[in-house]
């Protein structure tokens, strides 16, 4: 069984559902510490004017010390109606559902499924704290990989330059390469990709 893995990042680009095709079991690594301002609770678009724009889900002031299936997102100001304003002005969609939850987990997990929906992706998918699995780095994926009987790991590319491939006994590890336009948000090239074909 072919295994990926990869953080639940926030309408991630393409190459996350091109990853996820090549795989038999999709692992979401929910039980990591959540690193603010990368791509777990934003991501970018080019908006009409042609510019690149973040498009961001504000999170909790501690956000930093927790793993990212605890993360809650801000409460302090009405971020929902500019973000969804935002993306209703610049890709003309309206998305009020996935931006219900409070829990970051629970956005980036409906943003990811919606993905999945509009490219008929339908790769299972777990969640690795659903796993009595420890470690950390390499190790825990490795372990992650061995819990739900994986013979062969999919990593992302970069896995090149941090992989510790003595973890790994037992199981062929391949590196994938994306094949993308561009390493902006799914969303963005979704509904682009679906106008072309209007």
């Amino acid at each position: 069984m072919k295994v990926t893995i990869h953080q639940p990042e926030h309408f991630p680009y393409m190459g996350f559902f091109q990853k996820m095709s090549e795989a038999d079991l999709f692992i979401v690594l929910d039980n990591v510490k959540f690193r603010k301002n990368y791509f777990q609770n934003r991501n970018k678009l080019l908006n009409k004017s042609g510019d690149e724009e973040w498009f961001t889900v504000p999170v909790e002031k501690k956000a930093s010390s927790k793993i990212i299936r605890d993360v809650l997102t801000n409460t302090n100001y009405d971020w929902r109606r500019k973000l969804l304003t935002k993306l209703r002005q610049n890709l003309g969609v309206c998305l009020e559902e996935i931006y219900q939850p409070d829990k970051l987990i629970d956005i980036n997990m409906k943003s990811i499924e919606w993905c999945r929906k509009q490219m008929n992706i339908n790769t299972p998918m777990a969640f690795a704290s659903d796993f009595d699995v420890t470690g950390s780095k390499s190790q825990l994926l490795a372990n992650l990989i061995h819990a739900v009987g994986g013979k062969h790991y999919i990593s992302g590319p970069s896995g090149k330059d941090y992989l510790d491939m003595s973890c790994f006994k037992g199981i062929e590890v391949s590196f994938f390469q994306p094949k993308v336009k561009n390493y902006y948000s799914s969303l963005y090239n979704v509904v682009y990709d679906n106008k072309d074909e209007q």
